[in-house]
């Protein structure tokens, strides 16, 4: 009865601002996971890319080095690399390679004698605009990614 002696028997307001904003609410938090949900996709594909091509480049062997059997000794047998062919197979397939139309940048590139190393990134743009967040820091994001390959001798 308090209760009711409280309210009056006439209309208590209207939901429809509180729906409204569960509604925006839910709007701005699906398009929050699928940006965060591409960009989790685009660091995959850029990982893709640059392990194809470091890949690639650590089958550029030193035959010099390789029958110079510089670490014969060495439990851990590996193939020496040719750094300077390897550098240049792994830049050429980089810039070969289009990121949604974007180039790929390389940040590092370290090769010792037995083992490649490479950072890669591109600045890529999120599919949705977050509905109003109309910052430029909102809308494109850095993807950078580390990879590397060894060269460790499998003997038959």
């Amino acid at each position: 009865m308090a209760v009711k002696s409280f309210f009056p028997a006439k209309s208590r307001g209207s939901l429809i601002p509180l729906s409204l904003s569960f509604f925006l609410i839910s709007i701005c938090l699906l398009f929050v996971s699928i940006n965060i949900s591409s960009a989790y996709s685009a660091k995959k594909e850029l990982t893709n890319i640059g392990e194809a091509a470091i890949n690639k480049a650590a089958h550029a062997i030193s035959i010099s080095a390789y029958y110079a059997q510089l670490n014969q000794f060495s439990s851990r047998k590996k193939v020496p690399l040719d750094c300077f062919a390897a550098s240049n197979s792994f830049f050429n397939l980089i810039r070969q390679n289009s990121f949604y139309g974007k180039s790929i940048r390389i940040e590092n590139f370290n090769c010792n004698l037995f083992d490649l190393e490479a950072t890669i990134s591109v600045n890529a743009r999120f599919p949705l605009d977050i509905p109003f967040f109309n910052l430029e820091q909102l809308r494109t994001f850095d993807i950078r990614t580390k990879i590397g390959a060894s060269s460790v001798y499998i003997p038959n």
